[in-house]
Parts: C-alpha cells; structure tokens; sequence
C-alpha cells in the first residue's frame, strides 16, 4: 500500500513538474499595424495592432499586457493597457489591438528631419497564466511611422473655421477686420489674425492666396501680408490678410443692403506651408464680418 501510495505521489509531482515547465509563456509574434487616429494639442491616439501567440498546445488566460511607446532615449511618452483578460486559444495566433494615448509635443519631436519619420519603441509587459501556473514576458522593437501623411494635421487646421476658437483646436482666430486704404476703384480691406503652433512644430507659412465672398459672390482677392515663420519654441505669431476689395456697386450689390451691424464675409483659399523640406497647400476658409463703421467709410 505504502508503494502505491509513494508511485501515486510520485507521478502526481512529475506531472506537476512537467506542467510547470512544459508551459510555454505567450510570444508577441510581431507589430501587425500601427497609425495616428487622432491628433490634438495634449494627447494623441495611436491605434496600435499586434500578433500575440499561444505555443502551447492548451488554453491560456492572458492575464496583463502593457504597452509603452519610448522617445529613443527611452523615456515613455505614451501608453496602454490590456482592458480586460483574454483567454488565448491553444496552438493559435490573435490579433490584439490597443489605443495608445500619446503626448503630442514629445511625438512631434520624435520625428526624423532626415527621413521624415516618427522614430521610437514599443516596450510590452505581460502576464500568462494555465494551469495554475504564472509566467511573465516582455517584447521591444524599434518602430516608425512615415509622418508626411499625417503632417497636414499637425499644422493650422483652416479647412472651415469661424473667427473664434475651431473646436477643440483653435490654431487660428481671426482678431478684427478694417480698411487699410481706400481707393477709386479697389479698397484695401485688412483682416489681422493669429496662427498658434502648439505642437512645437518648425515650418514656414508661405501664403495664402485667397478670394473673398459676400454672399456667395466673389467681390475681392487676398494674401498674407509677409510669410511666418515659426519653429519648436514659438507658439504663436500674429499676421494679416490683405485684400483688394472690388468698389462699392458690386460688393454693394453682393450684400445686397443687409446692414445688421455688419457684413459677413468668408475667405476661401490655399494655405501654402514649407515644413521638413516638403511644400504642402492645403485648403482653408474661415468666417468674418466687416464692421457696420467701415461701411460707413466706404458709403462716404
């Protein structure tokens, strides 16, 4: 009895011991797919697809998966967790997939003046867990994204503002409208704005070549009155729109007496930006108004 009491106990100790390791921890097969999904001032998301596997040839529990997104001094500049357990099915790939919240700024200074790229790392944690037993792993690689694509959303977003703050971004509010001179044929109407950079981005505002509409009609053109400038440690710079206003019948006509303490007006255009080597035009509008005063002076 004592003998088979003693082989019980032995093989039950040799499967235990076989089960402890013989259990092979999860393996993070690769980075599937990584892309910027959404861009503002503080934080940005990353939407971050991995290929995680289970080697053993029965069900494990994932229990924790930590992501880190490194500068390449290491420093963490953002992060994600996994939201709940997963069970990983035996002998099988999964796909996970994370949104990984990013401070701006640090990501803007990651990117490559020479390749045009978001250079950094990707540091995972976790923990596996079958059989009543817990093994841990870690994984890291290098990693970039191409930054041209996104680049557009990194700089003033004029695609159809109003003259206040644009949502959650406002990188330009237009300040005040009013005639720089007037003349027979054509008025010179000034507008003065401000362009924010919050992102500590280096780039050259080149133009904007503009029309200008009442009502739908064009009644004058524009530019900005000389380029900006702006790099990492310049977060704002005022500027201003010149235009040459059509005299007085047809922009008259184009408001059709509508004098309500002013006159709306939109700019539609192209904003011309020179950022990391590269010309870019984007389309913009914004909204304003023309003062009922300045009517007065152009009526006289």
């Amino acid at each position: 009895m004592k003998l088979w009491k003693a082989l019980a106990l032995s093989l039950m100790l040799l499967a235990l011991s076989s089960c402890k390791f013989g259990f092979k921890q999860p393996e993070i097969v690769k980075i599937q797919d990584l892309t910027i999904s959404e861009i503002k001032i503080d934080n940005s998301k990353l939407l971050l697809s991995i290929i995680v596997k289970n080697p053993n040839n029965y069900p494990i529990r994932l229990k924790e998966l930590d992501v880190q997104m490194l500068d390449p001094t290491r420093v963490k500049v953002g992060e994600a967790k996994l939201k709940q357990e997963i069970d990983l099915p035996a002998n099988k790939n999964i796909q996970l997939d994370f949104l990984v919240n990013v401070q701006s700024r640090p990501m803007i200074h990651m990117v490559s003046s020479i390749n045009k790229d978001l250079q950094f790392f990707i540091a995972m944690k976790g923990k596996g867990r079958a059989k009543g037993i817990s093994k841990s792993f870690e994984f890291e690689q290098p990693y970039s994204i191409d930054i041209k694509e996104y680049l557009p959303q990194f700089l003033p977003n004029l695609k159809r503002i109003t003259s206040g703050p644009a949502g959650d971004q406002p990188l330009f509010k237009l300040l005040r409208t009013y005639v720089g001179d007037y003349g027979i044929t054509k008025t010179g109407l000034m507008s003065d704005f401000i362009v924010i950079n919050p992102y500590g981005l280096s780039f050259k505002l080149k133009g904007f070549p503009a029309e200008l509409f009442i009502n739908g009609k064009i009644v004058g053109t524009g530019n900005i009155k000389k380029e900006l400038v702006f790099d990492e440690n310049v977060f704002y710079r005022d500027g201003t729109m010149v235009f040459q206003v059509s005299n007085l019948k047809s922009v008259v006509s184009a408001a059709k007496g509508v004098f309500q303490g002013g006159i709306d007006y939109e700019v539609r255009g192209t904003i011309q930006i020179q950022v990391m080597g590269l010309d870019l035009d984007i389309p913009y509008a914004y909204l304003g108004v023309i003062p009922f005063s300045i009517w007065e002076i152009l009526l006289k």
